[in-house]
Protein backbone atom coordinates (compact mmCIF):
# COMPACT_ATOMS: atom_id res chain seq x y z
CA UNK A 1 0.00 0.00 0.00
CA UNK A 2 0.94 3.30 -0.82
CA UNK A 3 2.15 5.89 2.10
CA UNK A 4 -1.32 8.04 2.86
CA UNK A 5 -1.96 11.15 0.59
CA UNK A 6 -4.16 13.25 3.21
CA UNK A 7 -1.85 15.85 4.56
CA UNK A 8 -1.35 15.26 8.47
CA UNK A 9 -1.83 18.74 9.51
CA UNK A 10 -4.71 19.53 7.07
CA UNK A 11 -6.06 16.49 8.45
CA UNK A 12 -5.74 17.80 11.97
CA UNK A 13 -7.75 20.94 11.18
CA UNK A 14 -10.40 18.50 9.43
CA UNK A 15 -10.76 16.69 12.89
CA UNK A 16 -10.84 19.86 14.94
CA UNK A 17 -13.85 21.09 13.37
CA UNK A 18 -15.34 17.72 13.20
CA UNK A 19 -18.53 19.01 11.35
CA UNK A 20 -17.71 19.49 7.72
CA UNK A 21 -20.13 22.54 6.25
CA UNK A 22 -21.45 21.45 2.48
CA UNK A 23 -21.69 24.97 0.54
CA UNK A 24 -23.52 25.53 -2.87
CA UNK A 25 -22.55 28.58 -3.80
CA UNK A 26 -24.34 30.54 -6.66
CA UNK A 27 -22.62 34.17 -5.71
CA UNK A 28 -19.45 35.03 -4.40
CA UNK A 29 -20.49 37.77 -2.06
CA UNK A 30 -21.63 35.40 -0.23
CA UNK A 31 -18.65 33.34 0.31
CA UNK A 32 -17.51 35.45 3.35
CA UNK A 33 -20.49 35.95 5.00
CA UNK A 34 -21.33 32.39 5.14
CA UNK A 35 -18.13 31.72 6.20
CA UNK A 36 -17.93 33.68 8.94
CA UNK A 37 -21.64 32.52 9.79
CA UNK A 38 -19.86 29.04 10.36
CA UNK A 39 -16.70 29.96 12.24
CA UNK A 40 -18.85 31.78 14.78
CA UNK A 41 -20.36 28.42 15.07
CA UNK A 42 -17.37 26.39 15.25
CA UNK A 43 -17.50 24.77 12.04
CA UNK A 44 -14.25 25.42 10.78
CA UNK A 45 -14.27 23.42 8.04
CA UNK A 46 -16.12 23.38 4.67
CA UNK A 47 -16.79 21.17 1.62
CA UNK A 48 -17.13 23.89 -1.73
CA UNK A 49 -19.01 21.83 -4.21
CA UNK A 50 -17.99 22.50 -7.50
CA UNK A 51 -21.37 22.38 -9.25
CA UNK A 52 -22.00 26.26 -9.76
CA UNK A 53 -20.01 28.97 -11.59
CA UNK A 54 -19.52 30.35 -8.36
CA UNK A 55 -17.17 27.95 -6.66
CA UNK A 56 -13.43 28.34 -7.90
CA UNK A 57 -14.12 31.96 -7.55
CA UNK A 58 -15.23 31.67 -3.75
CA UNK A 59 -12.51 29.35 -3.28
CA UNK A 60 -10.18 32.14 -3.83
CA UNK A 61 -11.98 34.76 -2.12
CA UNK A 62 -12.26 32.38 1.30
CA UNK A 63 -8.62 31.40 1.17
CA UNK A 64 -7.47 34.78 0.80
CA UNK A 65 -9.73 36.38 3.22
CA UNK A 66 -10.55 33.70 5.90
CA UNK A 67 -6.92 31.32 6.03
CA UNK A 68 -8.58 30.02 9.29
CA UNK A 69 -11.19 27.69 7.56
CA UNK A 70 -10.06 24.77 6.08
CA UNK A 71 -11.19 24.63 2.66
CA UNK A 72 -12.05 21.11 0.94
CA UNK A 73 -13.98 21.31 -2.60
CA UNK A 74 -16.67 18.69 -2.98
CA UNK A 75 -17.40 17.05 -6.26
CA UNK A 76 -14.08 17.15 -8.27
CA UNK A 77 -14.82 14.68 -10.89
CA UNK A 78 -12.66 15.20 -13.57
CA UNK A 79 -8.72 15.42 -13.50
CA UNK A 80 -8.28 18.94 -14.70
CA UNK A 81 -10.33 20.10 -11.86
CA UNK A 82 -7.99 19.33 -9.38
CA UNK A 83 -5.49 21.68 -10.64
CA UNK A 84 -8.24 24.40 -10.69
CA UNK A 85 -9.05 23.72 -6.86
CA UNK A 86 -5.00 23.82 -5.86
CA UNK A 87 -4.26 27.01 -7.62
CA UNK A 88 -7.63 28.34 -6.44
CA UNK A 89 -6.69 27.79 -2.89
CA UNK A 90 -8.06 24.65 -1.84
CA UNK A 91 -7.04 22.21 0.94
CA UNK A 92 -7.86 19.03 0.37
CA UNK A 93 -10.29 17.92 -1.94
CA UNK A 94 -13.17 14.92 -2.09
CA UNK A 95 -15.62 13.17 -4.69
CA UNK A 96 -18.39 11.03 -4.94
CA UNK A 97 -16.96 8.21 -6.20
CA UNK A 98 -13.37 6.63 -7.10
CA UNK A 99 -11.72 7.78 -9.97
CA UNK A 100 -8.46 6.31 -10.65
CA UNK A 101 -7.72 9.55 -13.13
CA UNK A 102 -8.84 12.28 -10.12
CA UNK A 103 -6.67 10.68 -7.64
CA UNK A 104 -3.84 10.16 -9.88
CA UNK A 105 -3.85 13.56 -10.79
CA UNK A 106 -4.11 14.48 -6.99
CA UNK A 107 -1.05 12.51 -5.80
CA UNK A 108 0.71 14.13 -8.39
CA UNK A 109 0.15 17.51 -7.41
CA UNK A 110 0.70 16.56 -3.64
CA UNK A 111 -3.11 17.53 -3.15
CA UNK A 112 -4.62 15.65 -0.13
CA UNK A 113 -7.51 13.55 -1.59
CA UNK A 114 -10.66 11.74 -0.29
CA UNK A 115 -12.52 9.49 -2.78
CA UNK A 116 -15.85 8.36 -2.17
CA UNK A 117 -16.55 4.66 -1.86
CA UNK A 118 -19.39 2.85 -1.20
CA UNK A 119 -18.29 -1.00 -1.47
CA UNK A 120 -15.51 -2.96 -0.38
CA UNK A 121 -13.56 -2.82 -3.83
CA UNK A 122 -14.21 0.82 -3.78
CA UNK A 123 -12.35 0.93 -0.77
CA UNK A 124 -9.48 -1.44 -1.94
CA UNK A 125 -8.89 0.04 -5.16
CA UNK A 126 -8.76 3.42 -3.32
CA UNK A 127 -5.83 1.84 -0.66
CA UNK A 128 -3.71 0.94 -3.67
CA UNK A 129 -3.96 4.70 -4.47
CA UNK A 130 -2.16 5.61 -0.93
CA UNK A 131 -6.03 6.41 0.73
CA UNK A 132 -6.50 6.01 4.72
CA UNK A 133 -9.05 8.90 4.38
CA UNK A 134 -12.27 7.71 2.84
CA UNK A 135 -15.19 9.44 1.67
CA UNK A 136 -18.43 7.54 2.92
CA UNK A 137 -21.24 7.98 0.60
CA UNK A 138 -24.33 8.58 0.63
CA UNK A 139 -24.01 7.18 3.76
CA UNK A 140 -27.42 6.67 4.80
CA UNK A 141 -28.76 5.16 1.76
CA UNK A 142 -26.11 2.75 1.56
CA UNK A 143 -27.69 1.48 5.25
CA UNK A 144 -25.73 4.15 7.79
CA UNK A 145 -23.54 3.13 10.49
CA UNK A 146 -23.89 -0.41 10.24
CA UNK A 147 -23.10 -0.41 6.73
CA UNK A 148 -20.25 1.36 7.55
CA UNK A 149 -19.17 -0.88 10.17
CA UNK A 150 -19.59 -4.32 8.42
CA UNK A 151 -17.76 -2.93 5.68
CA UNK A 152 -14.59 -1.83 7.87
CA UNK A 153 -14.57 -5.13 9.73
CA UNK A 154 -12.53 -6.66 7.44
CA UNK A 155 -10.08 -3.39 7.16
CA UNK A 156 -10.08 -2.62 10.80
CA UNK A 157 -6.12 -3.99 11.39
CA UNK A 158 -4.97 -1.00 8.84
CA UNK A 159 -6.60 1.80 11.02
CA UNK A 160 -9.06 3.50 7.85
CA UNK A 161 -10.62 7.04 8.67
CA UNK A 162 -14.03 7.90 7.24
CA UNK A 163 -15.83 11.29 6.59
CA UNK A 164 -19.44 10.34 5.37
CA UNK A 165 -22.03 12.44 4.07
CA UNK A 166 -25.29 11.98 2.83
CA UNK A 167 -28.33 12.15 4.81
CA UNK A 168 -26.84 12.91 8.07
CA UNK A 169 -28.73 15.50 10.11
CA UNK A 170 -29.06 16.54 13.54
CA UNK A 171 -31.11 13.57 14.45
CA UNK A 172 -28.90 11.09 13.30
CA UNK A 173 -24.86 12.67 13.83
CA UNK A 174 -24.89 10.79 17.57
CA UNK A 175 -24.45 7.69 15.73
CA UNK A 176 -21.89 8.79 13.43
CA UNK A 177 -20.25 10.72 16.01
CA UNK A 178 -19.95 7.58 18.36
CA UNK A 179 -18.12 5.48 15.63
CA UNK A 180 -14.45 5.82 16.56
CA UNK A 181 -12.65 5.57 12.78
CA UNK A 182 -15.57 8.83 11.56
CA UNK A 183 -13.29 11.96 11.57
CA UNK A 184 -15.58 14.07 10.78
CA UNK A 185 -19.17 14.30 9.01
CA UNK A 186 -20.25 16.23 6.14
CA UNK A 187 -23.53 18.02 6.68
CA UNK A 188 -25.55 20.19 3.64
CA UNK A 189 -28.43 20.46 6.44
CA UNK A 190 -26.15 23.45 8.41
CA UNK A 191 -25.86 26.03 5.27
CA UNK A 192 -28.82 24.53 2.69
CA UNK A 193 -28.50 26.98 -0.43
CA UNK A 194 -31.36 28.62 0.68
CA UNK A 195 -30.52 29.48 3.97
CA UNK A 196 -27.10 31.38 1.99
CA UNK A 197 -29.11 32.82 -0.59
CA UNK A 198 -31.49 34.34 1.42
CA UNK A 199 -28.43 35.25 3.75
CA UNK A 200 -29.86 33.74 6.72
CA UNK A 201 -26.54 33.66 8.64
CA UNK A 202 -27.66 33.40 11.92
CA UNK A 203 -29.56 30.58 11.52
CA UNK A 204 -26.63 28.71 9.49
CA UNK A 205 -24.23 29.91 13.00
CA UNK A 206 -27.16 28.42 15.19
CA UNK A 207 -27.16 25.27 13.19
CA UNK A 208 -23.49 24.91 13.50
CA UNK A 209 -22.95 25.83 16.99
CA UNK A 210 -26.10 22.77 17.20
CA UNK A 211 -23.49 20.19 15.26
CA UNK A 212 -20.58 21.28 16.78
CA UNK A 213 -22.13 20.65 20.50
CA UNK A 214 -23.75 17.25 19.77
CA UNK A 215 -20.44 15.81 18.02
CA UNK A 216 -17.89 17.30 20.94
CA UNK A 217 -20.12 15.84 23.66
CA UNK A 218 -19.93 12.65 21.98
CA UNK A 219 -16.17 12.70 20.67
CA UNK A 220 -15.39 13.67 24.62
CA UNK A 221 -16.67 10.52 25.73
CA UNK A 222 -14.99 8.14 23.24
Amino acid sequence: MNQEIFNLSILERVKKSGIIAVLELERVENAIPVTDALLAGGVSAIELTLRTPAAVDSIKEIATKRPEMTIGVGTIIFPEQVREVVDAGAHFGVAPGYNPDVLDEAVRLGFSFSPGVATPSELEWALNKGCKILKYFPAETLGGVDYLKSMNNPYAYLNLSYIPLGGINLKNLPRYAAVKEIIAIGGTWISKRALINEQSWSEITSKALEATKVWNDIRGTL
